[in-house]
């Protein structure tokens, strides 16, 4: 009984976004985890603390979202997005390889240098201005980013996920590293071709699709290579080599391109790219505002506003209005989108929250979760990738799904006598795939690119998700056995 209580709140949050859309699904869900948490025998000290770190996780999501649309909002009325749609377009006469060079290149860039929901956050409006649709961008966007998000945030997902709470040795990192690359490089390819199927059902046949598996070809090669020789590095230096190749690739002969439209955001990916290049400078950010022992609850929240992507938004967006002699900056637009994001970002923060706290007087949903499906003997590597997904999917971070799930994972291997190191790869390989259907991230993208229907988004990313997952799963089986 306990088992099918604990998996209730996803199984509502998945069934009623599907049917009847996010915002009643993620109230529900919460009305109906707040209940279970206190059955769970949590009380009221803690579930206040728990809702404490759901403000303080939503806030800091609500800064990224702000600042992602505050710098767009000035780049787009001061001209800056219209040149940017037009400054490839000597680059190849086909629009939609111009978008999966954009969709991937930029995606995977963004993803390895900031991580934190950034790259949902930009790439889909420069999509939506060469003239995609919004849900497609959207949509597009987050099944990349769960390809790229292994390493994300120069390898956090690897380095604090799994490495730090499990005191893995380098060797053992980089094993876990490049099995995880390996197997995701193969899921991907399910992955773009849902990517390109759903181009198709709004554009038509596509005539380039060779091509587009030329530009997969040209991230995965450096992506995997570098998985073996720097993990942390890996997504940032294989999208400015895949960048690169597809510019020489997709050339025509005696054609200039102007990149000055791009300047605005290549002085932000450096702004991002500083802390993680500086101790210094990474250990001054690195200020944490704290709550201990919220309402004596024993549960500790904090925020790391200088850590957020927030402040190089808004510094690269002052810049852009200065010397684009801006007359406005345009805040009404930003600011007005926050109270909508709010009212459905919080409730879907406060389930993932709730669950992982409710362990007071026994273990908690997430753990009774991990505990049902350690029980499945000698096919557990096949589901040990849907643990990771649905990580992601309750937390919104590649990062703690793998502080949640990783140690369970890692006993359960051993315990069942299955190569730790390959589970712990399916581990983060799912976690890493589950960007594309996490809550936190659909909801702050879709927000970003003025989509009230959430649901699309869902509804086109869990399918794709999910077989990946699968796909994930059997390989990782086969892996095994060879």
């Amino acid at each position: 009984m306990p088992y099918l209580l604990a998996l209730l709140p996803i199984l509502l949050l998945v069934a009623i976004s599907l049917t009847k859309g996010v915002k009643p699904a993620v109230l529900i869900g919460w009305a109906v985890t707040t209940l279970l948490f206190f059955y769970w025998g949590a009380g009221l000290p803690h579930y206040l603390g728990a809702l404490g770190v759901s403000l303080l996780t939503t806030l800091n999501i609500l800064l990224i979202v702000l600042g992602a649309v505050f710098l767009y909002t000035i780049m787009d009325h001061t001209g800056l997005v219209e040149q940017i749609t037009h400054s490839l377009d000597k680059l190849h006469p086909s629009r939609e390889l111009r978008f999966f060079l954009l969709a991937i290149g930029l995606t995977a860039f963004f993803e390895g240098v900031a991580g934190f929901g950034t790259p949902g956050a930009i790439v889909p409006l420069i999509l939506m201005a060469l003239g995609f649709e919004a849900v497609l961008s959207v949509s597009v966007v987050l099944l990349f980013d769960g390809l790229f998000a292994l390493f994300g945030a120069v390898g956090t997902p690897l380095l604090i996920g799994l490495q730090l709470p499990l005191n893995l040795g380098n060797d053992t990192l980089k094993v876990i590293g490049i099995t995880a690359a390996l197997l995701m490089s193969l899921a991907g390819l399910l992955v773009l071709w849902f990517v390109l199927r759903l181009v198709r059902q709004q554009h038509g046949a596509l005539e380039n699709q060779k091509q587009v598996l030329v530009l997969y070809v040209f991230f995965m090669l450096p992506f995997c290579a570098l998985a073996w020789l720097a993990p942390e590095l890996a997504t940032v230096f294989a999208a400015l080599l895949m960048l690169g190749l597809s510019v020489v690739y997709l050339r025509q002969k005696g054609t200039q391109i102007d990149l000055r439209p791009w300047l605005p955001y290549a002085v932000l990916a450096l702004l991002l790219l500083l802390p993680k290049l500086f101790a210094p400078l990474r250990h001054w950010i690195g200020w944490e505002l704290v709550f201990e022992d919220m309402f004596r609850s024993g549960i500790r929240g904090g925020i790391k506003p200088l850590q957020s992507p927030f402040l190089p938004f808004v510094v690269v967006g002052l810049g852009v209005a200065y010397y684009r002699k801006s007359k406005s900056l345009y805040l009404k637009e930003p600011l007005g989108k926050m109270g909508n994001v709010f009212v459905v970002l919080f409730p879907s923060v406060a389930i993932a929250q709730l669950m992982i706290f409710s362990g007071v007087e026994q273990p908690s949903m997430v753990r009774y979760i991990a505990e049902l499906l350690s029980k499945l003997g000698d096919t557990y590597p096949v589901f040990a990738p849907f643990i990771g997904v649905m990580g992601a999917f309750i937390t919104g971070s590649t990062t703690i799904s793998n502080l949640v799930f990783g140690a369970s994972q890692q006993q359960t291997a051993a315990s069942l006598g299955i190569s730790v190191n390959t589970v712990l790869a399916l581990q983060l390989a799912g976690a890493s795939i589950g960007n594309a259907v996490c809550l936190f991230n659909i909801i702050a993208a879709a927000s970003v690119a003025n989509i009230r229907n959430y649901k699309a988004v869902l509804a086109n990313n869990l399918v794709p998700t999910l077989l990946a997952a699968l796909l994930l799963g059997l390989l990782g089986m086969g892996w095994l056995l060879v």
